[in-house]
């Protein structure tokens, strides 16, 4: 009987610090690091991917859209797939990193494109001004901004590795 309760104590215990999947996009969606942008009728969406144990890289999801929800034509070609990171960068206060890749997400959507951006995670965040930066060539030749937040990564992180 005793080893019962604490058998279920210690059930109790490991089920309440286990975080679902729910809780981690529900944290993503209100630090900030879900975020939705609407240029000359291109949606751009920018997600980042929580980290996944001794993990020391960064991944944004960025999706690629028309804001009409039409597909996206001529969208096959070279430019599209390959030499994408001289596009992008994440800085960190004055530090700038270039992308370890960036890869093109197969997955046979034809509204649009989507990609998986990987940068070396830094060593500390700034407070406020981290932002990852894409210049797009490719839909509008517009310089695109995403503001970040250091400790928004810090704290999707620590849920997403139940610490």
């Amino acid at each position: 009987m005793k080893y019962g309760i604490i058998l279920c104590c210690l059930v109790l215990v490991f089920c309440a610090c286990k975080h679902s999947k729910k809780e981690v996009m529900q944290a993503i969606a209100e630090t900030g690091m879900l975020q939705d942008k609407e240029e000359n009728g291109f949606h751009y969406r920018l997600q980042y991917m929580p980290a996944t144990k001794n993990d020391d890289l960064l991944r944004f999801r960025l999706k690629i859209s028309n804001s009409n929800g039409t597909a996206l034509k001529e969208i096959d070609g070279q430019a599209y797939t390959y030499g994408l990171d001289s596009m992008f960068a994440f800085v960190n206060v004055a530090d700038t990193s270039a992308p370890v890749d960036v890869v093109r997400i197969a997955n046979g959507n034809i509204g649009g494109l989507e990609y998986m951006l990987v940068f070396e995670r830094p060593l500390a965040y700034s407070q406020a001004n981290c932002r990852l930066l894409f210049r797009d060539y490719l839909f509008n030749h517009k310089f695109l901004t995403f503001p970040i937040q250091g400790d928004a990564i810090k704290h999707i992180d620590s849920l997403s590795l139940n610490i």
